[in-house]
């Protein structure tokens, strides 16, 4: 008498299937936690810090060497020091004149353009506006006081030297456009005066941090 015996083969290899799918998955999942945990570990230590920084803005419509030119000063008052390179200021003015329209300016190092300033003494001289008016640190025309070369530190103020400089950097227009044209000319085609508003945006680019953001009105 022969006695079959059942084979339990089968249900092996059906338990081999399921935890091989397991152990595949737990593999899966622990590459892609790696992957997720290395880019966001790159991401952030990409990202710079906000520096604490506390800044000021005046618009002046007689300010200057002659007490007659439309000039931005930006003081720092405290905090941090920070590389100008690394600031970005727009502006925005809302065209009361001829021309009506919102005008976008954009101060950022690497787009600043040069141009020639006269100084006091009847020199002409060279720079990018924002300048530092920090004697200490340069005369006018020294490139290392112009917008992107110098440490913007606590107690300096950094100037757009004259109303060509300013409506440069307000987006009135290129050094061609502005330089044969008078302050009553501005007046009349954009309404910028004494009075006129304009919404000043400083940015840290490396954090992206807003450091000022005010509507300044000119005096």
């Amino acid at each position: 008498m022969h006695v079959i015996k059942k084979s339990n083969t089968r249900k092996t290899n059906d338990a081999v299937s399921p935890v091989i799918g397991v152990m595949l998955m737990l593999v899966v999942t622990i590459i892609i936690a790696a992957f997720v945990s290395m880019f966001a570990g790159t991401t952030f230590a990409d990202t710079e810090a906000a520096p604490s920084t506390v800044l000021n803005v005046k618009i002046l419509s007689s300010g200057g060497t002659d007490g007659k030119q439309d000039v931005i000063l930006i003081e720092h008052v405290g905090g941090s020091s920070i590389p100008s390179s690394d600031l970005k200021i727009t502006t925005y003015y809302t065209s009361t004149g001829d021309e009506r329209s919102v005008i976008r300016g954009e101060v950022l190092a690497q787009s600043m353009p040069i141009f020639t300033v006269t100084d006091s003494a009847g020199v002409n001289k060279k720079i990018v506006v924002p300048i530092l008016s920090d004697v200490t640190a340069g005369s006018l025309g020294d490139s290392k006081i112009n917008f992107g070369k110098y440490e913007f530190a606590p107690g300096t103020i950094a100037t757009t030297y004259n109303s060509l400089g300013t409506w440069i950097a307000l987006g009135f227009g290129t050094e061609a456009q502005l330089k044969a044209k008078s302050k009553d000319q501005i007046i009349k085609q954009y309404g910028f005066t004494k009075g006129s508003k304009v919404s000043v945006n400083i940015i840290h680019t490396p954090s992206q941090a807003v450091l000022y953001n005010k509507e300044v009105i000119v005096q």
